[in-house]
């Protein structure tokens, strides 16, 4: 029996974590199509293999990076085209019924190797 949907009863979170914490919490995966890409080798692009990765992955599972209108670096949970830089696929999945955004990235970890080489 399916359960109809009662907007009364939705709750929409918006919550904000530091960079550290995300890192922590959803374990991001490297690329392993590009062990050298940007964000630490964690961002996978929008093209090619790496695309058809990140649209085999299920949602709870992706974030995105992106610049808003005033060109701020951000990152949220889930699946984005607007202002996307590109996306990072995470071990531990999100709550896909709220927004997160991870404050703190600044615009040079785009190039920054974050995480040690194993």
């Amino acid at each position: 029996m399916a359960k109809e949907f009662n907007i009364d009863d939705y709750q929409y979170v918006e919550e904000h974590i530091d960079f550290s914490q995300w890192l922590q919490a959803y374990q991001p995966q490297p690329n392993e199509f590009l062990p050298e890409a940007r964000l630490s080798g964690l961002l996978l692009e929008h093209e090619g293999e790496q695309w058809v990765q990140v649209m085999k992955t299920p949602a709870h599972h992706i974030w995105t990076v992106f610049h808003d209108d005033q060109g701020k670096l951000l990152m949220r949970n889930g699946y984005q085209v607007r202002g996307r830089i590109g996306y990072v696929l995470c071990k531990n999945m999100h709550n896909a019924h709220g927004t997160i955004f991870v404050d703190g990235l600044i615009p040079e970890m785009l190039e920054h190797r974050i995480l040690e080489d194993h």
